[in-house]
């Protein structure tokens, strides 16, 4: 019998990539949400608008503000060195180049904010972030790299660039799943402090947030579970991929509460009712996955804008000064941190459902792989 093609030989004849170009377009997203938070109560304060930049540097600064606004930059600056591809040899400086561009427009619009400061120290700090990372794509642009990419898009992810640009939109929710009061996987955020009013529509209202709690853990457990789903080519992987999902998430709660919570709070992100929800999803994924790809991205859909009516429900306002006490982080990080985990959250589910929609619209059963 003749054998197959080497998947190298596979992977070859597939169109280039747009990895790099779909997560450098996401990664300036995360950074303007950051930098912009809380957009609100802009003002103009008189001063020349230029006049920051030629300012001379600070005297006063903390080493973790600039090691912050360093690393954050470093992902934007391997994107785009990543992204350019007509000049290999001046990828690294162009990159460099349109780092600090963005970061020069980003701290210009900072001045109009009140709770930011334009500064041209974090213009140096984000220009060396970016040119860390373009420096550091270079090794991610050999032929080795970029060839050992195309293989495992072809031996995991399914044929088209559509399930690469939904590979950055699944990166992009873990990010909301990094603040760790949040509770896991869930879409409500339980909060502290004073006592709020509520109307509940049953006798018992602590019932009512209960079920709402776990249910929106459920639902939104059950749409991020079907949106990777779509994204593996083979149906038999799809267990291993939602297992390593999960792993993933419980890593970057344990991570960023060991880093940020005080050891007494270390597990404020998982409760029964979040737990609950969590256990109940089990058997009904086991039964999901198994549908065909088309039909998981409708239910998929169908749970993430069911989880995004329970959020609306949800009927009680986190107040950030009752969690400043539950945090080692000062106020002015805490809450931009906060702030781009909200955002990231309350935009994700649109961009998911859409993704879905469009993917049970638009793709073509006959390219769908063998089980």
């Amino acid at each position: 019998m003749r054998a197959s093609p080497p998947i190298s030989f596979l992977a070859s004849a597939h169109p280039h990539t747009r990895l790099s170009r779909y997560f450098f377009w996401c990664y300036l997203l995360v950074v303007l949400l950051v930098s912009f938070y809380p957009f609100t109560d802009w003002r103009y304060t008189g001063e020349p608008v230029f006049a920051f930049y030629t300012y001379p540097l600070p005297y006063y600064y903390t080493f973790f503000d600039n090691a912050i606004n360093v690393l954050a930059y470093v992902p934007l600056g391997i994107g785009a060195s990543l992204m350019i591809r007509r000049w290999p040899a001046l990828a690294w400086l162009i990159s460099a180049l349109v780092c600090v561009l963005v970061s020069c427009g980003v701290e210009f619009v900072q001045q109009f904010i009140p709770s930011r400061i334009a500064s041209n120290m974090d213009i140096l700090s984000n220009g060396v972030g970016g040119l860390i990372g373009a420096v550091g794509a270079v090794a991610l642009r050999t032929r080795r790299m970029q060839h050992a990419w195309l293989v495992f898009r072809h031996k995991h992810l399914y044929p088209g660039g559509a399930a690469e640009w939904g590979l950055v939109w699944l990166c992009l929710w873990l990010i909301t799943q990094f603040d760790p009061s949040v509770p896991f996987f869930g879409v409500v955020d339980e909060p502290r402090g004073i006592p709020q009013p509520i109307l509940a529509p049953m006798q018992d209202p602590g019932l009512f947030l209960d079920l709402l709690e776990g249910g929106g853990m459920l639902l939104n457990t059950l749409g991020v579970c079907l949106f990777t789903s779509v994204l593996v080519r083979y149906s038999r992987n799809i267990p291993r991929a939602l297992i390593a999902l999960v792993c993933l998430v419980v890593l970057s709660k344990i991570v960023f509460a060991a880093i940020m919570l005080r050891w007494s709070q270390f597990f404020i992100w998982i409760n029964w009712n979040v737990a609950l929800g969590g256990l109940a999803s089990i058997p009904l994924l086991a039964v999901l996955w198994r549908l065909p790809r088309r039909v998981r991205a409708l239910a998929g859909a169908i749970c993430l804008l069911a989880a995004v009516l329970v959020s609306w429900l949800w009927p009680l306002v986190p107040q950030l000064s009752a969690m400043l006490p539950l945090f080692r982080w000062h106020y002015g990080h805490l809450m931009h941190f906060r702030g781009l985990a909200a955002l990231i959250s309350d935009i994700w589910p649109y961009g998911a459902m859409i993704f879905l929609l469009g993917f049970a619209v638009l793709a073509r059963p006959h390219d769908e792989p063998v089980w």
